[in-house]
């Protein structure tokens, strides 16, 4: 009896050094995550998504992949190529709608948004003796001289919509006589600076140093986009409105309302809930990890993770929500 006794309480200390592993003793079939290139943010923040996702399965399923950007990724996955990815609020509502300027075939509506990660801010720089009311002026024949990014950013993207909703285009700036200067960043702020345009524009996070020279070394000030222009962004393009905080910048004493650009992690509606329960779960609770990854995500908090979804929510990620309580 003794003996019995002996062998029931060891079975018994057997067991519960044996219950963590055997919670860790689950397996996933093989997944890809597509980002960014190797070298911009989105490759190390889907690798440590990655990463902390795959410690609650045996064999390491997720896997980061390069990807080839806001547009590209969501067509991968749509299509089956990659199982998880990263894109821009407005490209993924573009691909999921379809037969739209961005996506001109039917839309794949099997995508499904997991979490808003780090915004970009739009933000538009005017020239001091530019009115607030430029560029319905614009819109009217009035000459705009404005710089707008690089061809197939983010950036000239969102400002060729914003355009669209006053009622122009590039096109029709041009054909008033006025200028639309595209390129990269640095160009366009030599330009501002030069005053070769009036208006620069970008789409990054606050604080950005090229906004802050622009601010400075010009008389200038940012643009408060009107609530009617912010309402058809959103509704039109997935944006998300944003006010940039008073004192953001050194001249800056109001609040200017704006726009930020999500950016979203997506799978589709076929990927298993457990898993994208998981994948939002570590990220809720492994921030400082994430900002480790990628510096961006000191200013993000988890429960922003449901904010500005412009498609459907994966019911994985919206179970995590609701027990969170970030969502009903």
């Amino acid at each position: 009896m003794r003996y019995s006794h002996l062998l029931g309480a060891a079975a018994g200390a057997l067991m519960l050094l044996a219950a963590p592993s055997m919670a860790q003793d689950k397996t996933h079939a093989a997944a890809t995550f597509i980002s960014g290139g190797p070298t911009g943010t989105w490759f190390p923040t889907a690798t440590a998504i990655s990463e902390m996702v795959n410690e609650n399965y045996e064999g390491q399923p997720v896997s980061t992949i390069p990807g080839k950007g806001a547009i590209g990724n969501p067509l991968s996955v749509g299509s089956g190529k990659a199982d998880f990815g990263l894109s821009y609020g407005p490209f993924l509502l573009a691909i999921y709608n379809g037969n739209n300027a961005v996506f001109d075939k039917a839309g794949m509506s099997n995508l499904r948004a997991i979490a808003n990660v780090v915004p970009n801010t739009v933000q538009i720089v005017m020239a001091g003796d530019q009115p607030p009311d430029t560029f319905s002026k614009a819109a009217d024949g009035e000459k705009l001289r404005i710089g707008v990014g690089a061809k197939g950013s983010s950036n000239l993207f969102g400002i060729e919509r914003v355009m669209e909703e006053y009622g122009t285009d590039f096109e029709g700036i041009e054909k008033a006589g006025g200028t639309v200067m595209e390129g990269q960043q640095q160009g366009l702020l030599d330009a501002f600076l030069n005053r070769q345009i009036d208006v620069y524009t970008n789409t990054v996070g606050v604080r950005s140093s090229d906004l802050q020279q622009a601010m400075a070394a010009r008389d200038a000030y940012l643009f408060s986009m009107p609530d009617g222009i912010r309402d058809k962004m959103v509704e039109n393009w997935g944006y998300v409105k944003y006010d940039i905080p008073a004192g953001t910048y050194a001249s800056q004493k109001d609040v200017v309302q704006s726009l930020n650009l999500s950016t979203i992690i997506f799978t589709t509606a076929e990927m298993d809930d457990e898993i994208v329960y998981n994948m939002v779960k570590e990220m809720a609770e492994n921030r400082d990890r994430l900002i480790s990854a990628y510096g961006g995500f000191e200013n993000w908090q988890p429960d922003l993770m449901p904010v500005g979804h412009p498609i459907p929510t994966h019911p994985g990620a919206l179970r995590y929500f609701k027990e969170a309580g970030w969502v009903q």
